[in-house]
């Protein structure tokens, strides 16, 4: 009967291991296949600040804002009291938002949660709010696309797999964040994630995601063999009438600044600046 029962239990831990390591492979398939979408973040290509006024976009050199290829005159777009419109070149061939552009059209920012998004030729590109307004411009043709060689993941280790403890604030705390343009942004944290690591408490400020948490983190692997502003993570939040919830860093992921020049990476406050070795997940992007 003993052996029965120990034989059960193995059978049982061999099946939660598998399990574990399968939903992982899925994950990072879904990571790359997000990646390297047509207009993933492999296929940025620059951010121009607008200027007040005319700004011109198309591939030829007198144009304010100039593609590396396409057609030569695309359109304008116009900056004036806060407020974006654009006007297509006549004959050109732009669409904006899946709907062809035949006349001068107001242009929404990705503040608004549903940004003017348009393409043409390769290309995809749509305007952000930065302190200032610029244009995020994508290209399926982009060499950071083509020329992806997969990424690179440190060994999967259950070590990193941890418990956590839900530790609300009352009051909500504001921390601020910093992307890497300089420009300070104070998010909610409805609180932090307590966890050991090799027998040391280490803790998280969390920002909220819906159903998950959201966590901004670097760690003594950040410079070294991991992307060194940090990396970012989801955590499932606790389940109802609990306070505790599984932190897998072999989930970590590099933000969109790892693989290109032109993203606008928040990066991990300071209190999210951990002394552990968080050797799981993602690692460095082409050395980058």
């Amino acid at each position: 009967m003993k052996k029965i029962i120990l034989t059960s239990l193995l059978f049982s831990f061999v099946s939660i291991a598998d399990n574990w390591k399968t939903e992982i492979e899925e994950w990072r398939t879904n990571r790359v296949n997000s990646l390297t979408r047509p207009h993933g973040w492999l296929s940025l290509i620059g951010m121009e600040w607008f200027h007040n006024g005319s700004n011109s976009i198309g591939s030829a050199p007198d144009n304010a804002i100039v593609l590396p290829h396409g057609p030569q005159n695309i359109g304008t777009f116009v900056l004036k009291d806060n407020t974006i419109t654009f006007t297509a070149v006549e004959g050109v061939n732009i669409m904006a938002n899946k709907e062809k552009v035949n006349r001068s059209i107001t242009v929404k920012m990705d503040t608004s949660g549903e940004p003017t998004v348009f393409t043409i030729d390769s290309f995809q590109f749509y305007v952000i709010e930065r302190g200032k307004p610029a244009l995020r411009i994508k290209d399926s043709e982009a060499k950071t696309l083509k020329e992806f060689n997969g990424i690179e993941y440190f060994k999967l280790s259950e070590k990193f797999k941890v418990n956590a403890e839900f530790i609300p604030y009352d009051p909500v705390k504001k921390i601020e964040i910093i992307n890497v343009l300089g420009l300070l942004s104070k998010d909610k944290s409805y609180g932090k994630l307590s966890f050991d690591i090799d027998g040391k408490n280490y803790q998280l400020d969390t920002i909220d995601a819906g159903d998950e948490y959201y966590i901004l983190f670097a760690d003594r692997t950040s410079g070294r063999t991991s992307y060194g502003p940090g990396r970012f993570l989801y955590v499932p939040k606790p389940k109802d009438g609990s306070t505790t919830t599984t932190i897998d860093f072999n989930k970590a992921y590099n933000p969109p600044c790892a693989f290109n020049d032109y993203s606008t990476c928040p990066l991990p406050p300071p209190q999210n600046r951990i002394s552990a070795f968080i050797e799981a997940g993602e690692m460095k992007y082409n050395n980058h």
